[in-house]
C-alpha cells in the first residue's frame, strides 16, 4: 500500500522536476509519468478502480504542495543554482534594449557609412543606424531604403 503511494508520489516529482527545473519534456518526465501510470494501474489491479483513485488523490492532495515547497527550496541551494541563470543582462555590461525608434524607419532612405559585406552602417534620418542587406554586398555612399525591422535589425536595400 505505502509503496504506490510512494510509487505515484515520486513520479508526480518526477514531473514536477522536469517542469520546474529541467528543460524539455523527457528526462525526467516520461519516467515520471510512467511511474505515475503504473501506481494507478497496480492499485487499480490490486485493490478496484475505487481505491486507486483514492490513493491517487491522497497523494496528489500530498505531493503537489510538498513538491512545489521543496522546488522551491532547492532554488536557494547551489544545487539549484546550479540549474538555474542568475546572469542578468544590464546596460554596464553592453546589453541594450531595441530603440524604440527603428520600426519607423522602414520605407524610409539613406546613405551607408561603410562597405555594406552585409552588415555596416548607414545614416537614416540624421540617425547612425547597424544594418544588413538581404546578402548582397554594397559599396560605402550609396543610397538604401530600409525594407524590414525584426528587433534590433534593420534589413536594407540599394537603390
Amino acid at each position: 500500500m505505502w509503496f504506490l503511494i510512494f510509487l505515484i508520489g515520486f513520479g508526480v516529482l518526477l514531473v514536477f522536476i522536469e517542469l520546474l527545473i529541467l528543460p524539455g519534456f523527457g528526462a525526467a518526465g516520461v519516467p515520471g509519468s510512467l511511474l505515475v501510470l503504473i501506481g494507478i494501474g497496480a492499485a487499480w489491479w490490486q485493490f478496484g478502480f475505487k481505491t486507486a483513485l483514492t490513493y491517487t488523490g491522497i497523494t496528489l492532495v500530498l505531493v503537489i504542495p510538498l513538491a512545489i515547497i521543496v522546488l522551491s527550496l532547492i532554488r536557494r541551494t547551489r544545487v539549484g543554482e546550479a540549474f538555474i541563470l542568475s546572469a542578468t543582462q544590464d546596460r554596464d555590461a553592453g546589453f541594450q534594449a531595441p530603440r524604440a525608434g527603428l520600426a519607423s524607419l522602414v520605407g524610409k532612405s539613406g546613405r551607408s557609412l561603410t562597405p555594406l559585406r552585409p552588415a555596416g552602417a548607414a545614416l537614416i534620418n540624421g540617425q547612425r543606424v547597424d544594418i544588413v542587406t538581404q546578402g548582397e554586398f554594397v559599396d560605402a555612399e550609396t543610397d538604401i531604403e530600409v525594407i524590414l525591422v525584426e528587433g534590433n535589425r534593420v534589413v536594407v536595400r540599394s537603390l
